[in-house]
């Protein structure tokens, strides 16, 4: 099972997905988005991770994710797309991303009636504290079913039965984090939150989520082997 992971930003990776995709079985075919081409012809499914721009900028980056993410839609293939991914996948589908206040740190995320019963979330609890690290958030696209909200903000969804967005991050590392928070650590303040309060959150927090994650893994690996 060859997967497609793309990637944007150098410390910005699979992180706490990595292992348990490769567990699972899978072979992950890690690219960078304006660097490596993206065709997802000879893969089995697809991986969008996070990155530090923007649905609108208009970088190479940018629209080559976005392309293939639609040609993955196309082609019906499983899609797992987080963050920046999500707001991509989104728009793949014709959906809108929009400015939002900027979220970072750890955020409480309701999962939807749906999403309780979701192939990929249902081993989340009803309520968590996730990660946040964006400026941008997404419609919900046509067919596409709420799987989680953060109050009114769209924090995840399905499309069909195959592709999904995850606007929060299950994916981080404390060492992720860490080094996140040197350039998160301004903005942050701003909003009144401290950077210490949030490292220190993660610690408490990356084991649960190493657990989480691995079960977000492991069934986004099953829909790619009922797929084939």
């Amino acid at each position: 099972m060859r997967l497609l992971v793309i990637q944007h930003d150098p410390d910005k990776g699979l992180g706490l997905l990595e292992a348990p995709l490769r567990e699972a079985g899978a072979d992950l075919d890690i690219r960078f988005a304006g660097r490596d081409p993206l065709e997802t012809g000879d893969h089995a499914g697809v991986v969008a991770l996070p990155g530090i721009a923007n649905p609108p900028d208009a970088t190479e980056a940018i629209a080559t994710t976005r392309s293939s993410l639609a040609a993955a839609l196309d082609r019906e293939l499983p899609i797992l797309a987080i963050c920046l991914g999500a707001e991509l996948l989104a728009e793949a589908a014709g959906a809108k991303s929009y400015s939002c206040p900027a979220q970072y740190g750890y955020w409480p995320v309701s999962l939807t009636d749906e999403g309780t019963h979701d192939a990929l979330l249902a081993g989340l609890p009803h309520r968590f504290d996730a990660f946040q690290a964006h400026g941008f958030a997404t419609e919900l696209p046509d067919g596409a079913v709420a799987l989680a909200h953060a109050g009114e903000e769209l924090q995840a969804f399905r499309i069909k039965d195959r592709a999904w967005g995850l606007q929060f991050h299950p994916e981080p590392t404390e060492e992720m984090i860490t080094g996140w928070l040197q350039f998160l650590g301004p903005p942050m303040e701003k909003q009144g939150m401290r950077p210490e309060d949030v490292a220190a959150q993660s610690r408490r927090d990356v084991p649960v989520w190493s657990e989480l994650g691995a079960g977000i893994a492991r069934q986004f690996v099953q829909v790619v082997r009922e797929k084939l």
